[in-house]
């Protein structure tokens, strides 16, 4: 089950939730600090053996998240006309568990359990090259948005309201979930393997 006690004191959104935007906006920090580090001159770097490239990757996270933004709120309003029922932290916690089945997921680098972050205004752009730095402010834009979406839910749309997707219906933290889980992929394949001392 889930921890009983706030992760964060930020009062924004239910808790349920929040243990997981926590984890988005950590996983996302920890993405813009380890991008600061590459020279520019490896971002763009494709081979035979290696067909995308680090920038690649981020231009898909960052556009897996603009879509989420997007279509959170249309998707919770479709899922409401099928009159689904309230569920429990177990069915959620099995939305959680077949989502990571799906992506099975490595366990996160140590430097993400550092990194202290209550809420999408305080993730830092670190200095990096313009396009670089352009896109990690535009993507900081885009968890601002979602993030004043999830705080418009009460304790009972927590547990209440379903996200519809391509990857299927998921509770609220799910769907947050899947969007963490989508871009730990694409940053453990194709952007981790290629940074030198990664923290």
């Amino acid at each position: 089950m889930f921890p009983s006690v706030r992760m964060n004191e930020t009062d924004m959104m239910p808790h349920i939730i929040e243990i997981f935007w926590m984890e988005k906006l950590r996983f996302t920090q920890y993405c813009f600090l380890e991008i600061s580090k590459i020279p520019v001159s490896q971002l763009e770097v494709s081979t035979v053996d290696r067909p995308k490239s680090i920038s690649w990757a981020l231009d898909q996270m960052a556009a897996f998240d603009r879509n989420f933004a997007f279509y959170l709120p249309i998707s919770i309003r479709f899922a409401s006309f099928f009159f689904l029922g309230k569920v429990d932290e177990a069915e959620i916690e099995k939305d959680i568990e077949s989502i990571r089945d799906k992506f099975t997921p490595p366990a996160f680098p140590n430097g993400f359990f550092n990194i202290n972050i209550t809420a999408a205004k305080d993730l830092m752009v670190p200095p990096a090259d313009p396009t670089t730095s352009k896109l990690m402010k535009e993507w900081r834009l885009t968890l601002l948005k979602i993030e004043e979406r999830l705080s418009r839910f009460t304790e009972e749309d927590a547990y209440r309201k379903r996200y519809v997707s391509l990857s299927g219906l998921h509770t609220v933290p799910g769907a947050i979930n899947v969007s963490t889980e989508y871009c730990h992929g694409l940053w453990h394949n194709h952007a981790s393997p290629y940074i030198k001392n990664e923290s």
